[in-house]
């Protein structure tokens, strides 16, 4: 993982300084994780790779997602994200608990029509916890690219890092 870690950074490095027009450094993470996942499928290592998966789940939780959260509310522009505190309260909050539970009643009512397996209400708000988070880093790097207005980087910002943090709850409160 942290050998994917570097590789992804490296090669973001060097897409950047080449300019490259077309491919951000979120697709090229997204192509290397394929890339690799396909080469662990075909080594058929399963059984080591969900041990692997539980412990990291705790190991990033515990260790690794505290220093990003503070990092990012430390460097924040306080000024901006004060003054628009009502708004990106509404987006995260609000707007969160909408995408979980609309993506989990259609998840559930696609199960119970028979054109997907059927699952539970608790597994169907479970699935609609873990995808209702949106993250968007790669917009938020274009608009620091881009000099955008610093209120709308701050509402994205801010609505970003609430809404994940509504995310785990739910999905914590649904299992």
């Amino acid at each position: 993982m942290l050998f994917m870690l570097m590789l992804a950074i490296s090669a973001g490095h060097f897409l950047k300084k080449s300019g490259h027009k077309y491919l951000q450094e979120a697709g090229l993470t997204v192509i290397i994780g394929m890339i690799v996942g396909l080469i662990l499928k075909y080594i058929q290592i399963g059984v080591y790779v969900s041990d692997l998966s539980g412990h990291f789940s705790n190991v990033f939780m515990i260790l690794l997602l505290p220093p990003i959260i503070f990092e990012s509310g430390y460097n924040m522009k306080k000024k901006y994200f004060f003054k628009n505190v009502g708004t990106v309260m509404l987006y995260s909050f609000l707007g969160t608990f909408l995408a979980i539970f609309s993506s989990s009643a259609m998840f559930y009512i696609v199960g119970q029509t028979g054109i997907s397996v059927e699952f539970t209400w608790k597994e169907a708000f479970a699935f609609g916890s873990l995808i209702s988070a949106t993250d968007p880093v790669s917009v938020l790097s274009i608009f620091k690219e881009l000099d955008a207005d610093m209120n709308l980087y701050t509402i994205v910002f801010g609505e970003s890092i609430f809404n994940d943090a509504v995310a785990i709850v739910m999905y914590t409160t649904v299992l």
